[in-house]
């Protein structure tokens, strides 16, 4: 078993005007910003990244989201690249880029980049995002699923293709080869998130991706692996110590992703 903290890296202050109503008015003024409550709040948990290092975790969980201060951390490959400097051993389990929102070239460069300057700390996860992040970038929500598939196919392919071609429905590339190139070869471990979607629980079991699981019930983590089990079957692999389960509690455990 191998112990990793989710960290959703929140702004350091808490709006206590705000405490009655338990919600936090969309979007939240720039008048309640601080630049260096911001700065602060990097480096803390920078140093808490540090610390989990010399304590031996095996790593740290990052995610993106956007225009929120429940998470500073809009680009989880940045930090991964600035932690990658503070710490020697920590590995980096980014769940994820938000693929139906950028240009998936883009993603795979970034995440090569921060491979190499890791050498090789990258656990590379993908996700689709929330409803309010599609309004943030003005993607259609309609176009989520096939956004998040296309763009999947063109990172493995900048990853795994001396040089490639994509025309596709959303993005188009013509003779291309990445520099640099990820430090894992043929590419980082690829994970995907979910809480039940049979689409991308299919899509794990059919990419032989690692799958990180968050269900507050216990027994629907249960089925869910047991479906991905026999949705892996299916394809021709099987469960071997490549799923990760995301707890409530914030606490993440999981393992090496599978050999086929």
């Amino acid at each position: 078993m191998k112990v990793f903290i989710f960290d959703l890296l929140a702004y350091g202050k808490h709006f206590d005007q705000y405490k009655a109503s338990k919600y936090l008015p969309y979007p939240l003024p720039n008048d309640h910003y601080d630049r260096e409550v911001a700065a602060q709040t990097y480096e803390q948990h920078l140093q808490a990244w540090e610390e989990m290092d010399k304590l031996g975790f095996d790593g740290v969980g990052l995610n993106e989201h956007h225009t929120t201060p429940h998470g500073l951390m809009n680009s989880p490959n940045m930090m991964a690249a600035v932690g990658a400097q503070r710490t020697k051993k920590l590995k980096f389990f980014i769940l994820g880029n938000l693929l139906p929102l950028h240009n998936p070239l883009r993603i795979a460069e970034e995440l090569a980049m921060a491979d190499c300057i890791s050498r090789g700390r990258i656990m590379a996860g993908f996700a689709r995002g929330v409803p309010r992040e599609y309004k943030v970038y003005d993607v259609p929500m309609a176009e989520s699923r096939a956004r998040f598939d296309e763009a999947l196919a063109v990172i493995l392919r900048a990853w795994q293709e001396g040089t490639f071609t994509h025309e596709g429905k959303y993005w188009k590339y013509k003779d291309i080869a990445i520099w640099p190139r990820p430090y894992q070869q043929p590419h980082p471990p690829v994970w995907i998130p979910f809480t039940g979607s049979k689409e991308t629980i299919e899509c794990a079991a059919a990419g032989n991706f690692g799958a990180a699981i968050h269900h507050p019930h216990r027994g629907v983590v249960h089925d869910m692996i047991a479906h991905f089990a026999q949705r892996l079957a299916h394809h021709g692999h099987r469960v071997a110590h490549h799923v990760g389960v995301v707890h409530v509690e914030e606490l993440l455990v999981a393992d090496a992703v599978a050999s086929p």
